[in-house]
């Protein structure tokens, strides 16, 4: 196998496993993924503990305020990183840049609809237009960082090149 050729399977196989992740994390019943939201959350105030002083109703109360906010922005995170391994595939392919970033756009945003979708069967879960557009956001920062740091490295090459 082409050196090239290499590379665009391990950069497939990156997408697959994203993929298989967020699958495993919406196949959590609700109780079992409120559970994780709220152990996260607990561990981040086990070390903030140390420089401030909470009772459990008042730690409670910050769990139960903080939840959703986590909730989000975990989904938010994950697609992030699916934009970037979708659009690292897909810069593969010889097409211009904003053919690259919507394409990527596209499988993201229809990966974040099926997995919403997922989520209607799993008991204790719901569907959410609320989060396919958070996690299309994800995916629009996955890609703008991607492409930022691909322009970024280009110069840079580019500048040496021409030493």
């Amino acid at each position: 196998m082409k050196k090239e050729k290499f590379k665009k399977v391990i950069k497939l196989i990156l997408i697959i496993l994203w993929m298989i992740i967020v699958f495993c994390f919406s196949a959590q019943p609700g109780i079992e993924s409120t559970e994780t939201s709220r152990g996260f959350i607990a561990r981040l105030l086990d070390i903030s503990m140390k420089f401030v002083n909470l009772d459990e109703v008042a730690r409670e109360n910050v769990i139960i305020a903080v939840e959703p906010i986590v909730r989000k922005f975990a989904h938010f995170t994950l697609y992030t990183i699916g934009g970037i391994v979708i659009i690292n595939y897909i810069n593969t392919y010889k097409l211009k840049r904003e053919k690259k970033a919507l394409i990527s756009l596209l499988i993201g945003a229809f990966y974040a609809c099926t997995d919403e979708f997922h989520q209607f069967f799993v008991e204790g879960r719901s569907a959410s237009i609320i989060d396919v557009g958070i996690d299309s956001l994800g995916v629009i920062t996955g890609i703008g960082i991607f492409l930022i740091i691909s322009i970024f490295i280009n110069k840079i090459i580019n500048k040496v090149s021409y030493k």
